[in-house]
C-alpha cells in the first residue's frame, strides 16, 4: 500500500519532533546562540504539544462514534491538518510568540451529532487538557533531570506554558474545553445561544482581552497556583527572557 495511511503519524509531525530535539541539542552545543535556540526549542515543543492536545480530542471522538475524524486526517498528528481556521494553530502561536500567553486552540472539528452520550462529549473535551497537563508534568520532570542550566530553563518555560494552557483551557468559558465539558448538560436554549457565529464573535473578543490584558492577570494566577508546590520559578523567568530575545 503506497503513501501515508490516514492513521499513521505524518512525516510533518516527525520532522517537527526532530527539529525540537535538534534545537535542544543546540542549546547544549552552541551556548552563544542560546536565546534564539531557546525560542526555537520552546516554540517547536509548544506546536508539537498542541498537535498532541488536538489528537487526544480526535482519538477520543473517533472512539465514541465520530467516523469523520479519520477521513479528515486528524489522527495523523499532522500540524497541517490542524490549521483549518485562525483558532487552530495560528492564534496559539501568535499569542505565545508575541503575548507570552499559552492560549489553547480549537482545531479538531467534531461531529457532536454522532456522539450518543453527553458524558462522552464531556470526555472528548477533557481529553485535550488532560494531555496538556501530562505534557506539563513530563517537561517539568525532564527539566529536573538535565544538568545544563540553559536547557533546564527552556524545559521549565515549556512546562510553565503547558500548565498555563491547561489552566486556561479548563475555564468554563464558551470556546474553551472547560465549557465543552459541561455544555452537553446545559439546557438546549443556552447551547443554541452559544453556537455558530455568536460563539465565533465571543471567542474573538475573549482572545483580544486575553492577548492585550491577560498577561498581567494570568501571570499572578499562575504564580499563585504553583506556590503551594514550592517550585522555583526563577528558571522560568530566565527562559522567558531568552524566549523573547528581541525585546
Amino acid at each position: 500500500m503506497g503513501g501515508l495511511m490516514k492513521t499513521d503519524i505524518s512525516f510533518n509531525f516527525l520532522g517537527l519532533l526532530a527539529a525540537f530535539v535538534l534545537a535542544g541539542a543546540g542549546l547544549l552545543l552552541w551556548p552563544e546562540a542560546r536565546a534564539l535556540l531557546t525560542f526555537a526549542f520552546v516554540l517547536l515543543g509548544w506546536i508539537a504539544s498542541v498537535c498532541l492536545h488536538e489528537y487526544a480530542h480526535a482519538a477520543t471522538a473517533a472512539r465514541f462514534g465520530d467516523s469523520t475524524i479519520i477521513e479528515k486526517g486528524y489522527l495523523t498528528l499532522d500540524p497541517v491538518k490542524y490549521i483549518n481556521s485562525t483558532g487552530s494553530l495560528v492564534l496559539p502561536v501568535i499569542a505565545l510568540v508575541f503575548g507570552g500567553i499559552a492560549l489553547p486552540g480549537a482545531a479538531v472539528m467534531i461531529r457532536t451529532d454522532l456522539i450518543r452520550k453527553p458524558w462522552q462529549q464531556s470526555l472528548i473535551s477533557l481529553a485535550g487538557p488532560a494531555t496538556t497537563f501530562v505534557l506539563a508534568v513530563m517537561a517539568y520532570l525532564a527539566a529536573q533531570g538535565v544538568g545544563d542550566e540553559v536547557l533546564q530553563d527552556a524545559l521549565m518555560l515549556l512546562a510553565f506554558f503547558e500548565l498555563m494552557a491547561f489552566v486556561l483551557n479548563m475555564l468554563p468559558i464558551p470556546g474553551f474545553d472547560g465549557f465543552g465539558a459541561i455544555e452537553p448538560f446545559l439546557p438546549k436554549t443556552i447551547q443554541g445561544l452559544l453556537s455558530g457565529k455568536r460563539l465565533a464573535v465571543l471567542n474573538l473578543i475573549l482572545f483580544a482581552l486575553i492577548f492585550f490584558l491577560g498577561y498581567r492577570i494570568i501571570m499572578p494566577i499562575m504564580a499563585l497556583i504553583i506556590s503551594p508546590f514550592d517550585i522555583d520559578l526563577e528558571p522560568v523567568w530566565r527562559g522567558f527572557d531568552r524566549f523573547h530575545f528581541w525585546k
